[in-house]
């Protein structure tokens, strides 16, 4: 029988199962993903992207899509930290109507933990605001998420936002500024741990 390389490869490999944050998900298992055997360690920094709806097995998430990244590996198993949350684009152009103003932002926040976050929350409008208006909201809903991810940990901001508090909160307020009729946050990033870097490892069980 002839040597074929691209089956007999997989006999060296073994599958890896990978866990979401127990922070946030409960250590759900949320997939898994194939590494040779003699190298398990390289699975650290691989990326899975899911509808959050599947994470928590909620229909009502449906509309967010969450990166997961592994950052440690214990004998079989891969363990993750939330890379990014982010709205689908879909779900964007469905709220946003012709006769209305869509108002964005990005800017970086500080958790009380030590996280530095990008953050980009979406105001859609009932109907056309000017240009000084757009730039007031813009600034109380910037104010506003810049104070309460500073008493938040990460993982608390993230619970916050796919559970619509922050922008529930602050709704009202806008409103007293004009009319709007969705106040969203379209994407968080994680970029780094400032106050201490949480190393990627490996443990032997």
């Amino acid at each position: 029988m002839a040597y074929n390389k691209k089956y007999a490869d997989w006999s060296k490999k073994v599958w890896v199962d990978i866990y979401a944050p127990v922070e946030i998900f409960n250590e759900n298992k949320i997939g898994e993903t194939p590494v040779y055997k003699d190298n398990v360690e390289n699975v650290i920094g691989r990326s899975v992207d899911l509808n959050l709806a599947f994470v928590l097995n909620n229909f009502k998430y449906q509309n967010y899509k969450v990166i997961f990244q592994i950052n440690k590996i214990s004998g079989l198993k891969a363990y993750t930290e939330v890379k990014e949350i982010m709205l689908y684009s879909s779900y964007i152009r469905r709220i946003t109507r012709k006769g209305t103003s869509k108002i964005e932002d990005s800017f970086i926040v500080k958790t009380s933990d030590g996280y530095e976050v990008r953050i980009k929350p979406l105001v859609i409008t009932r109907f056309k605001a000017h240009r000084s208006q757009k730039t007031e909201i813009r600034k109380t809903y910037r104010k506003y998420l810049e104070e309460k991810a500073s008493s938040l940990k990460y993982y608390e901001l993230i619970e916050k936002v796919i559970n619509y508090d922050l922008q529930n909160e602050i709704k009202p307020t806008l409103n007293k500024i004009f009319p709007v009729s969705n106040v969203e946050i379209r994407r968080i990033t994680k970029i780094s741990q400032v106050n201490q870097k949480v190393p990627q490892t490996v443990e032997n069980k």
